[in-house]
């Protein structure tokens, strides 16, 4: 990179920085050093495999932090934050790209997180607010606007007439679209019940739930003087267990369920016509979900509020599966020109992440994130 274009790089940083302070957020410096587990357990596939993970001389595993997310509420805790507050960050973030990719292996994040908040249409609004105002006065002005709200999917499994134990696993694989696809394929199919067969122990798990189970395999493996093998966890193989226990005793999916599924990820809408055509594809289902439906649509007033332009945007339920963290809205500025490097800025909301990390309450958060040298690209490429 020559002088000229880091320079450049520089001084949109700077000019980025100076929106979100404008805004009212406060400039933090998260360590660039992270303990490792902590994006292994939180963050997407994608992440996760693209972490540079090492140990160092005292043998605890860290990393490169690979967003600035993370370190800024990890900080936030640190620093003994409790109260509502509103924070921004500007440096550089790592992920390893394969060989042959063109993308970087190092970028430069500015962004901001706003924690706390009551009102949740409100926060959504203003984080993509942030976004789009701060790349807006970096000169660029024209570019797509990609929504979704992991949410929905969530409240939609709630509805479905299914096991439990099946509904827990749809949730927590959705953030692997490709597996989640085999996973609803194999759910659907008679192979998920193996001709109602019940092992002994699958079929003690089958009515315990994960502590009781993974109490069950503690005992049972130090009975037979078995250490668990292969970095699993108790947790992780009571879970395994547990999930072949509701395989062999419940029914498949209907060709109904597994359809309606497919049908809702694999909508595409305008946002304004959005919750119409969610509600009468569930109502054909019989399924109502008026409280996430009220929700999305009190966000999308909220934006508007914003003086955000949606006429071009589009909101796709399936979008957004990229980061396990996220709970709800999230969004994507894209500039299709750039190719595989189209993304310029994003964001979304994380209800649950500071409590995970530590903190000693709940506390509702939503952010946004802009990628410096995709902006400069796309700036420049006008």
């Amino acid at each position: 990179m020559n002088m000229s274009s880091l320079s450049g790089l520089e001084a949109l940083t700077k000019n980025l920085r100076a929106s979100f302070e404008a805004a009212g957020c406060t400039h933090v410096a998260p360590p660039v050093l992270q303990p490792a587990d902590v994006f292994l357990d939180r963050s997407g596939e994608d992440i996760r495999r693209r972490l540079y993970v090492f140990n160092d001389p005292a043998g605890a595993e860290l990393c490169l932090r690979p967003d600035l997310t993370i370190p800024t509420c990890r900080s936030f805790i640190e620093a003994g934050g409790t109260e509502a507050a509103r924070l921004c960050y500007a440096g550089p973030v790592y992920r390893f790209q394969p060989q042959g990719s063109r993308k970087p292996n190092e970028v430069i994040q500015v962004g901001a997180e706003l924690f706390g908040g009551s009102d949740a249409a409100a926060g959504d609004a203003e984080a993509l607010s942030l976004a789009v105002g701060a790349v807006k006065a970096s000169g660029l002005d024209k570019f797509d606007m990609m929504m979704g709200d992991l949410s929905l999917f969530d409240g939609l499994v709630d509805e479905l007439d299914i096991p439990l134990g099946w509904r827990s696993r749809l949730k927590r694989h959705f953030w692997r679209p490709d597996y989640f696809r085999e996973l609803v394929q194999r759910l659907a199919s008679d192979n998920a019940v193996e001709g109602q067969r019940r092992d002994g122990l699958l079929a003690a798990l089958n009515d315990l739930d994960q502590r009781s189970a993974s109490a069950v395999i503690a005992d049972v493996l130090k009975l037979a003087k078995i250490s668990p093998v292969g970095g699993r966890s108790l947790d992780e193989i009571a879970e395994r267990l547990m999930e072949q226990a509701a395989d062999q005793t419940a029914s498949p999916l209907s060709p109904a369920t597994a359809k309606l599924i497919d049908a809702f990820l694999a909508l595409s809408l305008k946002p304004a016509e959005a919750v119409a055509r969610i509600r009468a594809l569930l109502k054909d289902s019989g399924i109502r979900m008026e409280q996430p439906l009220a929700a999305l649509e009190q966000r999308f007033e909220a934006i508007a509020t914003q003086g955000i332009d949606m006429s071009g945007a589009r909101f796709d339920p399936g979008f957004g599966r990229t980061l396990e963290y996220y709970t709800g809205f999230v969004f994507e500025l894209q500039v299709p020109s750039l190719g595989e490097e189209s993304v310029v800025a994003g964001g979304g909301r994380y209800d649950e992440l500071l409590a995970s990390l530590g903190a000693p309450k709940s506390m509702p958060a939503v952010g946004c994130a802009v990628t410096v040298e995709r902006l400069a690209l796309a700036v420049g490429g006008r």
